[in-house]
């Protein structure tokens, strides 16, 4: 199946990922008039905010929570009509900061990804999940301008084709260069993308029939398989999770082996671990439990030049490309990704304007000369 060229070709974008940052995009380019296509490879949205029912409850698979500080992302739920689903919290950390407001929705993140879905595909748009990319590349248009093919793999092995005027990758930088040989990007350029480096996270979310403790958040000992405690419960109350939900978040490289073990056995480590802050948890108070294991966690450093366009009607999308030139470590935070995804759409938008007004200003001239001819 292929989505070929057509009159509205210059309004089309395929975006690759349907986390926060690819809704966004999609949302903000769908009510702008463009077709989007977004392509997932897993079977459900959300990426980073992927989440699952828990009791009578939506929850994240990862920690997530709101910031005063988190502008672009208030805005962001307000546009989508969800933020009086918001509701601000004290809670305890440890070190020196102990108390800071916390914001968390009611029925957790998963009523903005709908939002963002709804609006999406109400605009005509569309999400697809289950749909691998295998290679980027270049299309040939009559104008000789950017355009893009994005083959596509489904999970029954049929081939996917999206042709695009303009494209948004969302992954990781790496992800990226494995897929887009085709590309003419200097090797140079492919050089700085591939030193873009990441650890991966692993994550082991639990549900305790009774609370550990009424801190929020903790850094873990050093000797500690994970690095932070993030009591959810504790911030959020109980809720309809029908126990205490804790996470118990670290980072490692895909070459330790940790990485490489059963979920079972990254569980039993992480709960010994636990038990020797809490030595009054016992097995039997775990009523369930699951790990979270991501490949791009996070960027170790930020890349010494901007990466977000490095081809003409080509942007990427995520985290570790929020700033460059900088000595600053990354951060999982949400806002400066919803801040890039706003920039992007700016750009794409104003360079459809100036398409639209260029052909709207030859098709005048074509009908002047006609005109002209019949004198």
């Amino acid at each position: 199946m292929t989505e070929g060229l057509n009159k509205d070709f210059d309004k089309t974008v395929c975006i690759v990922g349907s986390g926060l940052s690819g809704l966004t995009c999609g949302m903000r380019l769908a009510k702008a008039g463009f077709h989007v296509s977004i392509v997932e490879e897993l079977a459900s949205p959300g990426g980073l905010l992927a989440y699952t029912r828990i009791g009578r409850e939506y929850l994240e698979l990862l920690p997530h929570h709101l910031r005063k500080s988190d502008k672009a992302l208030l805005s962001l739920a307000r546009e989508m009509g969800v933020e009086d689903k918001i509701h601000w919290y004290d809670s305890t950390w440890a070190g020196r900061a102990s108390h800071r407001k916390v914001g968390y929705f009611d029925g957790g993140f998963s009523c903005l990804v709908s939002s963002l879905i709804q609006d999406i595909t109400d605009c005509g748009s569309h999400v697809l999940f289950s749909t691998t990319v295998a290679e980027i590349s270049e299309l040939g248009t009559d104008d000789g301008s950017k355009g893009y093919r994005t083959s596509c793999i489904l999970t029954n092995s049929t081939r996917y084709v999206i042709d695009s005027r303009y494209l948004i990758f969302t992954g990781s930088c790496r992800t990226f260069v494995n897929v887009s040989h085709g590309l003419p990007i200097p090797i140079d350029l492919r050089d700085i993308m591939m030193n873009v480096t990441y650890k991966a996270g692993l994550s082991v979310m639990l549900v305790s029939k009774k609370p550990i403790s009424e801190m929020f958040f903790q850094h873990a000992p050093d000797f500690m398989p994970f690095d932070n405690i993030i009591n959810h419960t504790a911030g959020f109350g109980e809720r309809g999770y029908g126990g205490n939900v804790i996470y118990l978040t670290g980072r490692c490289s895909t070459t330790d082996n940790l990485w490489i073990e059963s979920d079972a056995s990254i569980m039993t480590r992480y709960f010994t671990a636990l038990r020797k802050l809490y030595p009054s948890l016992r097995k039997s108070d775990i009523k369930s439990w699951r790990v979270t294991k991501t490949r791009y966690a996070i960027s170790e450093r930020y890349p010494d030049i901007d990466l977000t366009n490095p081809c003409e009607n080509l942007y990427i999308c995520t985290s570790g490309l929020t700033r460059f030139q900088t000595k600053d470590l990354p951060v999982n935070h949400m806002d400066p990704v919803v801040q890039l995804a706003g920039s992007i759409c700016s750009q794409i938008i104003a360079k459809a304007k100036e398409t639209e007004e260029k052909h709207a200003t030859e098709d005048n001239q074509t009908e002047i000369t006609d005109l002209a001819g019949l004198v």
